[in-house]
């Protein structure tokens, strides 16, 4: 099965809208099949400058403990819509991320926010230990309808910046390198690591500075396996 990006919904919007729209925003169709779990699946094409894969989103009405285990084993991405005065959701996730620890992006989208029961980025961080990016959709009466709706196209980036289980990089066939090239190799590897970590677990930042340093993170990635690739 192709990575998994799960949608949840503790709110008005269902998954099943979610995924509509996130399909929408890359001009994709909007046909299901069926997976093990009987649970419906919509394809995604991801296209990147470095990389084309697939990925499947599975819209899920129930609540996030109530997700087949073999669905969670497969799920690399969490998308949760939910009400900004209704954040009980919050104390049930990191129990599961605890044992799913190939899930590497999340989403939390909500339509408005709420003085009395908005969360900070340091509050989300506090009660899940995972990073989830906030994204507040438009209502109806807030949106334009002379201006394209532009509330998930930062999800979709988001789904083309992670490198997904199923992505290959490079030619198939290598030439051997030598003990030291591949040490030297290892070292740049657990650098960039911890630069993530670090950068992840920043939670001084702005959102305009974190977005800023996951860019310039992204072209050192980029930069290596560029010359890695050329090798």
């Amino acid at each position: 099965m192709d990575p998994v990006v799960l949608v949840l919904s503790y709110g008005a919007v269902p998954p099943l809208e979610i995924v509509e729209n996130i399909l929408s925003e890359v001009n994709q169709s909007k046909e299901s099949t069926s997976t093990e779990c009987s649970l419906n699946c919509y394809k995604c094409i991801i296209k990147t400058k470095y990389y084309d894969t697939s990925i499947n989103l599975i819209p899920f009405s129930g609540k996030l403990e109530a997700v087949p285990e073999k669905i969670l084993q497969a799920t690399e991405a969490l998308i949760i819509y939910f009400d900004s005065k209704d954040t009980s959701f919050i104390d049930t996730i990191p129990k599961t991320l605890a044992k799913n620890e190939q899930i590497q992006l999340g989403f939390l989208l909500t339509s408005s926010t709420s003085d009395e029961g908005g969360l900070s980025f340091g509050e989300i961080k506090e009660k899940t230990n995972f990073f989830f990016d906030i994204i507040t959709l438009k209502s109806n009466a807030e949106s334009d309808s002379d201006e394209p709706e532009k509330d998930y196209e930062e999800v979709v980036e988001g789904l083309k910046n992670v490198v997904w289980s199923n992505v290959k990089f490079g030619s198939e066939h290598k030439e051997e390198i030598s003990a030291e090239e591949l040490d030297s190799q290892l070292k740049d590897f657990e650098n960039l690591l911890l630069t993530a970590q670090n950068l992840r677990n920043d939670t001084s930042l702005t959102r305009e500075q974190f977005l800023d340093r996951a860019e310039q993170f992204a072209g050192i990635v980029s930069s290596i396996l560029n010359d890695n690739d050329s090798d």
